[in-house]
């Protein structure tokens, strides 16, 4: 898969977004990690063959 990266510039314009950015700079790490696997075998099998289909379609 192919990635970019890019610099961008990130402005705040008043005090309510300063304090939210502050908020989730200074917040305390997620208890839970989150999943890698965030879909079971099933549901990616599905998604798979949808995709096949579609672009089956795609090449008439």
């Amino acid at each position: 898969m192919a990635t970019s990266t890019f610099d961008r510039k990130i402005e705040i314009n008043d005090d309510e977004s300063a304090d939210n950015l502050i908020k989730i700079l200074t917040a305390d790490e997620p208890k839970k990690p989150s999943s890698r696997h965030p879909f079971s075998y099933e549901d990616r099998k599905r998604s798979e063959e949808l995709l096949r289909h579609y672009l089956s379609h795609s090449k008439r």
